[in-house]
């Protein structure tokens, strides 16, 4: 956009990144668990998921069938610290600033989606999409 990152910088406080996922119908909502094969294709470590039960729509008339009913967000924020600010005026590599943000506490959507999961909100194939 022809802006200089001191100028561009200087006027955020924070970014917000989110995406809307759907939300396992609360009228036919199961419990289940997913073998080792399924967690490893979603990238989850099976010894630390095995146990987590994973709920699943089966489709009802009050979600047409579908397993869903409504959506939420889930969502990243990064808030700007002196030091991030300082990493892209200076034009660092995008991976240097998500190293120093993970750091300093930040959630990524990944993260914030796999909570949902484990809350029984959304489908682990839903935040897989």
């Amino acid at each position: 956009m022809g802006v200089e990152p001191y100028n561009f910088v200087s006027a955020l406080n924070c970014i917000l990144a989110q995406r809307l996922v759907r939300v396992v119908c609360q009228h036919c909502k199961k419990m289940v668990r997913y073998p080792a094969a399924v967690l490893k294709a979603s990238g989850l470590d099976p010894d630390a998921w095995e146990k987590v039960l994973f709920a699943e729509g089966s489709g009802c008339l009050e979600c047409s069938g579908t397993g869903f009913h409504g959506r939420t967000a889930i969502t990243e924020l990064l808030n700007l610290s002196d030091h991030i600010r300082e990493m892209i005026v200076n034009r660092r590599p995008t991976s240097e600033i998500k190293r120093a943000a993970k750091e300093e506490g930040m959630t990524f959507l990944r993260d914030s989606g796999l909570e949902r999961v484990r809350q029984g909100i959304t489908t682990l194939k839903e935040i897989n999409k």
